[in-house]
C-alpha cells in the first residue's frame, strides 16, 4: 500500500535548524498536545477501530504523517506549521489560503464584495495609503486558516480548516528556489531565520511561503507572505509591517547574493 503522505526530501537542514532553537521542542510538544486533546476520528462509533487501523497502516507504510494524523489531526508538516515553526504553504494569489479579498491596487475582488465589511475596508484602505511597499511587495486584505488532515470512518483522509483571520498581508517576490535545484524542506531552510525573526517580533503573524508561485518579467519567482491580523494588529500595524519589511528585505538581498542579481529582476 503506498504511503499517503511521501516523506519531504532534504529536511535535515531545516531539522536541524528547529532542534537548535531554543524553545522549538516545548513548542512542538505542547502543541502536539493540544492537537491531541481536539483530535477524532469522524463519525464517533468507530473510532477505535480506525484508530488501529490508522496506526498499523502507517507502521506497515514508514508513513509518519499518516501516524501523525491518527494521533492528532495533523500531518508532520502541519504540526511544524500549526506550532509557528515553519511556514505555512503559499499556493498563489487565487488559492485558498490565504484567501485574498483584494488586488494588487487595495480594490476588493468582485467575488468577495459582500464578504468585507465598510468598516474593515476603511481600515485597510487607510493602512494601504500610509504604509509604502518596498519594491516587489503589495498589500492585501486577506483570510488565513490552519490546515489540518483528519480521517474518515472508511478511512480517507480529510482537509479541514480552522475559522479563518482577517488581517493585512504583505506578499514579497523572493527569488526561485525550484530553479536552483532545492526542495520545499530547503527552501524553508533559507528563509527560516527571517521567518523566525518575524514570529519573535510579531508572534501572532502567520507567515506563508510558496515555491515558484509568481511571475513577473518574464521569469517565476517565490513569494513570502506574513499576515497580520487585524484584531491583533489593529492599534500598531504599521510599525510591524515596517519592521516584517525589514526583516524580509534582509533575507531576500542574502537570496540575491547566493543566486545572483539575476535571480530576481527588481
Amino acid at each position: 500500500m503506498a504511503s499517503l503522505f511521501p516523506r519531504e526530501e532534504h529536511a535535515e537542514a531545516l531539522f536541524h535548524r528547529i532542534l537548535s532553537n531554543p524553545g522549538a521542542e516545548q513548542q512542538l510538544y505542547e502543541t502536539f498536545c493540544m492537537e491531541q486533546e481536539n483530535a477524532s476520528f469522524e463519525d464517533g462509533g468507530g473510532a477505535e477501530c480506525s484508530f488501529a487501523k490508522a496506526l498499523l497502516q502507517a507502521y506497515e507504510n514508514r508513513d509518519i504523517s499518516a501516524l501523525t494524523i491518527a494521533l492528532c489531526n495533523n500531518t508532520m508538516f502541519d504540526l511544524l506549521r500549526t506550532a509557528y515553526l515553519i511556514p505555512y504553504r503559499f499556493h498563489g494569489k487565487n488559492g485558498g489560503n490565504p484567501r485574498l479579498l483584494t488586488d494588487a491596487n487595495g480594490e476588493v475582488r468582485e467575488e468577495y464584495c459582500n464578504a468585507v465589511s465598510a468598516r474593515e475596508l476603511r481600515k485597510f484602505h487607510d493602512i494601504y495609503r500610509q504604509h509604502l511597499s518596498v519594491p516587489r511587495a503589495a498589500l492585501y486584505l486577506a483570510d488565513g486558516s490552519h490546515l489540518r488532515h483528519k480521517y474518515t470512518k472508511d478511512m480517507q483522509v480529510r482537509e479541514m480548516y480552522s475559522p479563518s483571520r482577517r488581517g493585512v498581508l504583505t506578499l514579497y517576490a523572493l527569488p526561485d528556489t525550484v530553479e536552483q535545484g532545492l526542495t520545499e524542506a530547503q527552501a524553508y531552510n533559507i528563509v527560516w531565520d527571517a521567518f523566525n525573526e518575524i514570529q519573535q517580533r510579531c508572534p501572532t503573524a502567520m507567515v506563508f511561503y510558496g515555491q515558484d508561485t509568481g511571475y513577473k518579467l518574464q521569469k517565476s519567482h517565490d513569494e513570502l507572505g506574513v499576515l497580520l491580523p487585524l484584531k491583533e494588529f489593529e492599534h500598531n500595524i504599521l510599525h510591524h509591517l515596517e519592521q516584517v519589511d525589514g526583516i524580509v528585505l534582509r533575507c531576500r538581498e542574502e537570496m540575491i547574493h547566493q543566486a545572483g542579481k539575476d535571480s530576481l529582476p527588481l
